[in-house]
């Protein structure tokens, strides 16, 4: 049975646990094995000794799956959640097949302008609030890095979510 790390800011729910345990039972019935960043050993320790335990169980816990299922969609913003940004990057950088599931097709700065204020500016792209263009229109609905570390690890990105991607992987037997 292969196993699965599933990357997402579902640990932020405040029925986290829930949620990824369903997720888990799920993986299970497509006949793979899911490890989710609450599968890690932590100990009470204080905050920063906690939370380097923490990076590193998921570490070790990424290295001990076959592939990686991240959740793509914009989290507290525009963008991908930064630790599964991470996590993808990590698991690329080890040879692990990546998929990623998003809710939303549209261009990065279509998906941006929808989410933050944004105005027009001379060079012909919008700018946001920060002062930052937003250049990056290449066609894809997530940062190019973490589009093409999913693409270059054999994997895909897919528009659905988490039982999207399991019927995919299924597909792909």
């Amino acid at each position: 049975m292969q196993t699965i790390y599933l990357a997402g800011p579902e640990v932020f729910l405040p029925n986290a646990l829930q949620v990824l345990s369903d997720a888990k039972v799920l993986c299970e019935s497509f006949g793979y094995r899911a490890l989710t960043p609450f599968d890690g050993e932590i100990t009470d320790q204080i905050h920063l000794a906690k939370a380097k335990q923490i990076f590193q169980e998921n570490i070790s816990l990424i290295e001990q799956s076959d592939m990686v299922i991240a959740n793509c969609n914009p989290f507290r913003g525009a963008c991908v959640d930064d630790g599964t940004a991470f996590e993808i990057g990590y698991a690329y950088a080890k040879g692990k097949r990546v998929f990623g599931y998003l809710n939303d097709k549209r261009s990065l700065p279509e998906i941006v302008r929808s989410k933050i204020p944004t105005k027009s500016h001379d060079s012909g792209y919008a700018i946001d609030e920060d002062g930052f263009l937003l250049n990056e229109d290449f066609g894809n609905s997530i940062n190019l890095m973490l589009e093409f570390s999913i693409l270059g690890s054999g994997g895909s990105l897919v528009l659905g979510n988490l039982k999207t991607v399991l019927e995919f992987l299924r597909n792909l037997k």
